[in-house]
């Protein structure tokens, strides 16, 4: 194995590099050069700024058919010249892409990293097929696909979308040292709060997730509008920005549409998002999908009770049904009742934060999940 890997890293965003890819590479930086490659964008200046190399290429999030060849071009002069030892891909896109070019460039070592599948029930019928047409092709051209869901690895071996030779589970992970209440200094709630005019008796219910029909968010609305009705003093922030390219995305006007102007806060990205956990009386995640979502591991490990869909994905960190509240993906009635029951029993909704917390703290520290991937890369790299 060479001492010292290069490894390019290619996604589609700057912002997934700099609010998930980030941990990772941290991690890695004493064992292997990495080189960031995606789309431009300012949230690059962060993560050149920490000593990684960053590239830009013309990768869009979206299906473009000659912006798709023009990054695959521009991608594998860029692994040609630098000649990188490995070629790792996130995101759909960015797997394609980056498995393709590393193919033409004759990267010892490709590997894809699945960090969600894109099926849903609601799918037409030649989405479906183009969606596995496309997974079986990037993970075809990969040495190897890492999965942080055991759930979408079983899914992709049975349905043929992966081999099952290739397939390793890494998991998914986060800092418990920074996603820790005791690091948030006391008072931050109540100043929280203070900036954004919820009392301090008032419910508050967060939900983080981008902008989009796929997070839940219209469900979320029509049950916000029957539980602000019978609870006039419950106010919810949504940290819901919209990524560049993103498909499927709500109108800024969305929020007065539903009549919950006076009831909803929309923040863009937060710097520090534990200000707001610690904040924060229930996190709500009425997603359709996920692969294994942050958002809920975060929450958990800062002792936030939970509401949530009962997804595969979101069962990987409420692996218990006494963890949380899980319900239907899709159906707002079913949404509407967890809420009730976890705001008429705040304690009980403390106990299964409880349970969540200590199960997080257990299985889902992001040290172990970047040791695991560095074995993936020795595996590839070995002679």
């Amino acid at each position: 194995m060479t001492a010292r890997p290069r490894v390019a890293h290619v996604t589609t965003t700057p912002e997934f590099v700099r609010h998930i890819l980030i941990h990772d590479l941290r991690r890695l930086r004493e064992r292997t050069d990495a080189t960031v490659v995606s789309a431009p964008g300012p949230d690059l200046a962060p993560i050149a700024a920490e000593g990684f190399s960053t590239r830009t290429i013309p990768i869009r999030r979206k299906i473009a058919p000659f912006s798709d060849l023009a990054a695959i071009w521009t991608l594998t002069r860029l692994l040609r010249g630098a000649r990188v030892d490995v070629v790792h891909s996130y995101v759909p896109k960015g797997g394609l892409v980056g498995q393709l070019a590393g193919f033409l460039a004759r990267v010892p070592a490709r590997v894809h990293s699945c960090r969600g599948l894109l099926y849903t029930d609601d799918l037409v019928w030649w989405r479906r097929l183009l969606y596995r047409l496309t997974d079986r092709l990037t993970n075809g051209l990969a040495h190897r696909t890492i999965y942080i869901s055991r759930a979408d690895r079983d899914f992709s071996v049975r349905e043929g979308l992966c081999d099952a030779g290739k397939a390793r589970l890494t998991g998914s992970g986060i800092d418990l040292t920074h996603f820790d209440r005791a690091a948030v200094p006391a008072g931050t709630a109540e100043r929280v709060r203070s900036e954004l005019g919820i009392p301090a008796a008032s419910a508050l219910l967060l939900t983080v997730g981008r902008f989009v029909v796929d997070k839940g968010f219209r469900e979320l609305a029509t049950a916000a509008a029957s539980l602000c009705a019978e609870r006039p003093d419950t106010r919810l922030v949504w940290v819901a920005p919209v990524l560049a390219g993103e498909e499927g995305a709500l109108p800024d006007a969305f929020v007065a549409q539903m009549g919950l102007s006076a009831f909803v806060t929309r923040l863009p990205i937060q710097q520090d998002i534990r200000r707001l956990y610690a904040a924060a009386d229930l996190l709500v995640h009425p997603t359709y999908r996920e692969g294994v979502p942050r958002v809920l591991m975060e929450a958990a490990a800062m002792g936030v009770p939970i509401v949530a869909s009962d997804i595969p994905g979101c069962r990987e960190v409420l692996t218990a049904d006494d963890m949380g509240y899980l319900v239907p993906p899709r159906d707002a009635l079913a949404l509407l009742g967890a809420l009730r029951l976890a705001l008429a029993d705040p304690r009980a909704a403390a106990q299964r934060a409880v349970r969540a917390q200590a199960s997080v703290r257990k299985e889902q520290d992001t040290d172990r999940v970047a040791e695991r991937i560095w074995q993936v890369y020795e595996e590839m790299l070995a002679p």
